[in-house]
């Protein structure tokens, strides 16, 4: 059986060299030894790299996240190109398994492979309890939405090839998956050490603030609460309270972004935006800004001939979308702002105003003594203002008063309210806002059925597993299938339940 190139880590090579040279003779072992290997990797340097992977690049964005996030919650839309065919596989919910898999492969090709060596070098230096610390919470944070996005995965095994010879890691359900992220947050965030060092400006996130990174990991926390209130609400309350009384990010000054460089790491969404000219924003998401009057449509779209603000149907096609104003003329809708897809642009991983609406629905649950209605108000205010970390001017305080009075919050809506402006102010952070949408079943989404669909007409619940994994952890996979179900799109993960 071949290994996979997924667990498998170039940084593995060595060990392998060496495994094979054993029966050499004494004088050709130093032709194993690499002049120019790096053997004591400086811990800031790796969390760095750990940070950038865990933001992505082009490929797996652009496929996964772009491909089907994006596009199966109603946020973008595509046309076939004459040349190209289709950008946008979850626009009509075709099977596209590249595509699909695409997080799958670049997570244990990218960032497993250093998440596991960190947190096992980081462990046993008592100089590096900020370091680990840190480590944790991010172990978490890839883990989460690789699982939120899958289902069960290799999860405890996972990175661990050249470390503990665990070449085919076993996939892992998600309910112990998720079990044992609140204990790596709860740990990770009670460990740190004022005392000790940090990572400073290796952390790309918040510079080795200790404070915001314990914001951090309780409104993680929080995250991964909500996410599992319906398949175990005892242990979704109990998480949801710690995190909260823990305390969660109080500003915008707290969201955890990425922010990029010309001429270094790019922005992940901004090939392919810029280079796939048939994407498009999706009608559904501009008529809900334009029917409730929201100031972000300004900032979100732009229309290239000029025209009005308008979203192209999802679902459509070059001779099916005849009939629709616009027609097959593409430059006639929305796009997104060019100002939002620089290569420089900042990255969203996870926001204040995500918190503020998550505090909204644990007020709205009894689980928090918070007004949903301040939190609710408070969120939508974080969403809109956000927006300034772009260099575009955001809605005056006055502006989201006026926006607020006339699209007013009422507990008998209040969690329909609450999902729905989740979803647009995760536009960006899609991945998440296509979990929340599944946790939630808000907003309220019509299912496009187009001829040839993988789905029956049924949005997508989750992605499909990487097609190398049955031929190389075929085993493991296959027993990842036959407890979750069928590895096609229409099949739940745990947490999502009717």
């Amino acid at each position: 059986m071949k290994l996979s190139n997924k667990y498998i880590s170039k940084l593995a090579a060595p060990a392998f060299a060496l495994f094979f040279s054993i029966g050499c003779v004494e004088d050709l072992k130093e032709l194993n030894n690499n002049p120019n290997a790096i053997n004591d990797l400086a811990y800031g340097i790796q969390l760095t790299n750990m940070q950038l992977s865990f933001t992505g690049g082009a490929h797996e964005i652009f496929r996964t996240s772009l491909g089907y996030c994006f596009s199966s919650i109603q946020q973008m839309a595509d046309l076939e190109s004459p040349v190209s065919g289709v950008f946008l596989p979850g626009d009509k919910y075709l099977n596209d398994p590249l595509f699909a898999a695409a997080f799958f492969e670049e997570a244990y090709i990218n960032e497993y492979r250093n998440i596991a060596d960190y947190v096992n070098r980081t462990a046993s230096d008592p100089a590096a309890v900020n370091f680990h610390a840190i480590g944790r919470i991010w172990k978490v944070m890839s883990a989460h939405r690789l699982t939120d996005i899958y289902g069960d995965v290799p999860y405890f095994e996972a990175g661990m090839g050249y470390i503990s010879n665990q070449w085919f890691p076993s996939y892992d359900s998600q309910e112990e998956i998720y079990m044992d992220m609140f204990k790596e947050l709860d740990a990770a965030v009670n460990s740190f050490d004022s005392a000790l060092g940090g990572p400073g400006n290796n952390d790309i996130l918040y510079a080795g603030n200790l404070e915001q990174w314990k914001k951090f990991g309780y409104s993680l926390m929080l995250r991964l609460a909500l996410r599992i209130s319906k398949a175990n609400p005892s242990e979704a309350e109990s998480w949801a309270k710690k995190a909260i009384n823990g305390g969660v990010m109080t500003s915008n000054e707290d969201l955890a972004r990425v922010t990029h460089q010309v001429g270094g790491h790019r922005n992940p969404f901004n090939a392919g935006f810029n280079t796939r000219d048939r994407i498009r924003l999706s009608a559904t998401f501009v008529n809900w800004l334009k029917d409730h009057g929201d100031p972000r449509l300004d900032i979100i779209s732009w229309v290239q001939n000029g025209g009005p603000h308008q979203g192209l149907p999802n679902g459509y096609d070059n001779t099916t979308i005849q009939g629709y104003p616009g027609g097959s003329d593409i430059n006639a809708y929305s796009n997104i702002n060019p100002a939002l897809r620089q290569w420089d642009s900042p990255s969203l991983h996870l926001t204040y105003a995500e918190v503020e609406l998550m505090l909204a629905e644990a007020a709205l649950k009894g689980w928090h003594s918070g007004s949903p209605k301040e939190h609710y108000e408070k969120g939508v205010t974080a969403a809109m203002r956000q927006w300034a970390i772009f260099g575009v001017e955001v809605p005056s305080f006055g502006e989201i008063e006026t926006y607020l009075k006339e699209n007013p919050f009422s507990a008998e809506k209040g969690m329909e309210l609450i999902g729905e402006q989740y979803w647009a102010a995760t536009f960006l952070v899609n991945w998440e806002g296509y979990a929340k949408w599944r946790q939630t079943g808000f907003p309220k989404l019509t299912p496009v059925n187009y001829p040839g669909n993988a789905t029956n007409g049924q949005i997508p619940r989750r992605m499909t597993y990487s097609r190398e994994e049955y031929s190389t952890n075929l085993q493991n996979v296959s027993q990842a299938v036959s407890r979750q179900g069928s590895d096609d799109f229409t099949t739940r993960v745990w947490w999502d339940k009717e």
